[in-house]
């Protein structure tokens, strides 16, 4: 088969069981339009497609308005967009893309990073960021929550260390031994749930069958929830461009359902225009100076976590404000979202997200020796 001329990029997914054999359709349908564009031939596939007795990878193409299933060439820059639930699956996902590597050495457009705590202790190093980051430990059990409790003012904020979408995210609060512990939170499948239990000791039993095996941290809990009592967040895309430099793609406040712990649009969250929202929320200049941090805290930290985890392209990071207008660093995803600048009209900023990928794999084939 021959190689075109412009180079293979192979998007790498989940397989799903909806109306699409893989996820994140829309999505890729519009980067390949973009991608066939400017000549490269892009196609999408799973960790299952690859097989050892192939050289070809069967994969699916968007090709005059619809999917087809074709071989298609191994690889020259892979993207990653395959998420794995549990170590199962991102075993399996080693597996398939080891015995795709051994066939042809292919060019990641970044390596992922590795959980919530490893990004957390490699941001904790630069004096610069710690002023802006909750603190955080691993979790380790009752007897640790318990001393937390009584030195954090009764209460913490738990969520999973590999989790994603806000879910098995917990708010718990002990008033007084008379009270008992209360608990906000959302289960695995990011519905909103809240409970009341007449003592800590039987909360805390229930927080270790609901924890099971799976690593969790404990960290502060801040209030940032807006004055209508709406927890929010400012998420901001950061990308490497066409010619590899790092730039804001774009930023918005996603706005969660009232008491509902997160923000997050999985879980039936708003999105709306940042600055606009944050001016509304503190003022016009505490809404332009948590901006202001922001896109310079934004612009650090990828530089920082490229330095400790290799080349990467694309870092969704989230940042809190709380009620005194200090910003936080909440998490940093190597596999962002974009659909928020669609559902705030900033059709550039949508875009730009979906071009930047293609151009900075443009930027890495034409940057091979």
């Amino acid at each position: 088969m021959l190689r075109p001329h412009k180079g293979v990029i192979g998007i790498l997914v989940s397989e799903s069981k909806g109306p699409f054999p893989f996820s994140e359709n829309n999505y890729c349908r519009k980067l390949c339009l973009i991608g066939n564009k400017q000549g490269m031939h892009i196609y999408v596939f799973c960790p299952s497609s690859i097989t050892q007795d192939r050289s070809t990878v069967q994969g699916y193409c968007y090709e005059k308005g619809n999917w087809n299933r074709r071989s298609s060439p191994l690889p020259d820059i892979l993207y990653d967009r395959c998420f794995s639930h549990d170590r199962k699956d991102q075993q399996r996902k080693q597996n398939a893309l080891s015995l795709l590597y051994e066939k042809q050495p292919f060019i990641y457009l970044a390596r992922g990073l590795t959980g919530k705590w490893s990004v957390y202790q490699v941001l904790k190093k630069y004096p610069d960021l710690t002023l802006y980051l909750p603190e955080t430990h691993k979790y380790t059990g009752a007897d640790q929550l318990s001393e937390w409790l009584r030195t954090h003012n009764g209460q913490g904020f738990m969520k999973p260390q590999n989790g994603t979408h806000g879910k098995r995210t917990m708010h718990i609060k002990v008033s007084s031994p008379q009270e008992g512990l209360r608990l906000i939170g959302r289960d695995n499948s990011n519905n909103i749930f809240k409970r009341k239990f007449p003592s800590v000791q039987e909360g805390f039993e229930w927080i270790h069958k609901f924890i099971g095996n799976r690593p969790f941290l404990l960290q502060t809990y801040l209030n940032l929830n807006s004055t209508q009592g709406e927890p929010f967040d400012i998420r901001v895309l950061m990308q490497k461009n066409s010619k590899g430099i790092w730039e804001i793609t774009g930023r918005a406040a996603r706005v969660g359902q009232k008491h509902s712990l997160t923000s997050n649009l999985h879980g039936g969250g708003s999105a709306h225009k940042a600055l606009p929202f944050l001016c509304r929320e503190f003022g016009e200049n505490g809404g332009r100076n948590a901006i202001t941090v922001i896109d310079h805290l934004s612009k650090d930290i990828p530089l920082y976590l490229e330095s400790h985890f290799g080349r990467l392209a694309e870092l969704g990071i989230d940042f809190g404000v709380d009620r005194q207008g200090k910003v936080w660093i909440l998490e940093v995803n190597s596999k962002p979202g974009r659909s928020s600048f669609f559902r705030i009209g900033d059709y550039k900023s949508a875009r730009k997200s979906i071009e930047n990928p293609i151009g900075y794999a443009r930027y890495l084939l034409l940057s091979k020796p």
